[in-house]
């Protein structure tokens, strides 16, 4: 976005401030009524007590009590369409996308472009949603269903995609993006690739990298910003180590992003060779990983699904943290979004979980809360 001083000034003094301003970082953005409206929408969130009810419950009692709280719009909506997992599912997803489409456009100056651009995680995900649902044969309607239209794709522009018969013409249409940059480096065509996960591994890759790239630390907000970014490298990351150590997997490829803040591909690289004790003590070298070190030798009761769980728990605290520490910076944003996507995320959870006859136990610790 354009700093303002660009529609607002001319001649002269225009030209002396549009010069300035690319040599003097200046924050912009209304932070106090943003991370005000953001700290009344986190207080909404449902709370532990909610979900631990929402275990007893069936899936149209569940149904019910979303649509009496913050999704009711969308549970209204949809309620005469469809019902039971369907409705709780396409309802959440279509309210993420309402809340952080408004976010967006009570947001202004530099602070509405930097949630702009973490946003831009929906279309990486949406991307992926799609690719997957035709390798699976999916139904134009089932792929929709996981939709969140909150990134800068529109929603019109998902469901084109979603409407074309195959890959090919899928990957025409994203010419000039991450999703066919990536597909390139493998040098195949969509009906040629046999391991899309690989595809998957380098679009996350050309999200961080591209996302790194146009965050420089010219402000303090940028600053903030950007370290949030490097830690949440860090957690993909250790998702993917953990991932690889415990199946004693040996890719052919790279799939570690770069930019983490605390560890390095380096390091990443040696530490899914490691045994577990000496595992355990590199872990309890980096801040984000003290409380699963001492977990790693459950490995084998816990499963490495359990130990992603912890990861992602420990993220959620320290995000928390770190918005309170800066209350008046793009972080209690990221926070939000990062706490409100695993809501949605949770929800899932519980609706899969009851639709699947899965026990309220077994459900529970599928949650990160």
């Amino acid at each position: 976005m354009a700093a303002p001083v660009n529609g607002l000034f001319s001649g002269e003094i225009g030209n002396y401030l549009r010069r300035a301003t690319r040599w003097i970082p200046i924050e912009t953005g209304n932070y106090p009524y943003v991370t005000a409206r953001v700290r009344a929408k986190k207080g909404a969130l449902l709370s532990e007590d909610v979900y631990e009810r929402m275990l007893q419950m069936e899936i149209p009692q569940i149904a019910r009590v979303l649509g009496e709280g913050a999704y009711k719009e969308q549970i209204l909506a949809f309620a005469a369409k469809i019902s039971g997992v369907d409705l709780i599912e396409v309802s959440t997803s279509r309210n993420l996308a309402a809340v952080f489409t408004q976010i967006i456009g009570f947001s202004e100056g530099g602070l509405r472009q930097m949630i702009g651009w973490y946003l831009d995680r929906f279309d990486v995900q949406n991307v992926k949603t799609i690719v997957r649902g035709k390798l699976f044969g999916a139904t134009p309607e089932e792929i929709a269903e996981d939709i969140v239209a909150a990134g800068s794709m529109e929603e019109s522009f998902l469901k084109s995609l979603i409407e074309l018969p195959n890959l090919d013409e899928v990957f025409a249409r994203l010419e000039g993006t991450i999703y066919a940059e990536a597909l390139a480096s493998l040098g195949e065509r969509p009906a040629d690739v046999k391991k899309w996960n690989r595809w998957e591994d380098l679009v996350t890759q050309l999200y961080y990298q591209n996302l790194l790239a146009v965050i420089p630390e010219r402000t303090e907000g940028m600053r903030l910003m950007r370290e949030w970014v490097r830690r949440e490298v860090d957690l993909v990351n250790l998702k993917v180590l953990l991932r690889l150590w415990s199946q004693k997997v040996t890719l052919s490829y790279d799939p570690f992003v770069d930019g983490g803040f605390e560890v390095s591909k380096s390091e990443l690289e040696e530490m899914a060779g490691l045994d577990p004790n000496a595992l355990a003590s590199r872990l309890r070298d980096f801040s984000f990983t003290e409380e699963l070190a001492a977990n790693l030798k459950d490995l084998q009761a816990l499963g490495v699904g359990q130990l992603v769980r912890s990861v992602e728990k420990a993220h959620l605290l320290a995000a928390g943290r770190q918005a309170h520490v800066h209350p008046l910076s793009v972080l209690p944003v990221l926070d939000y979004v990062v706490r409100k996507e695993r809501e949605v995320q949770n929800l899932r959870i519980i609706a899969r979980g009851k639709e699947s006859g899965l026990s309220p136990q077994v459900i529970r610790d599928l949650l990160v809360i």
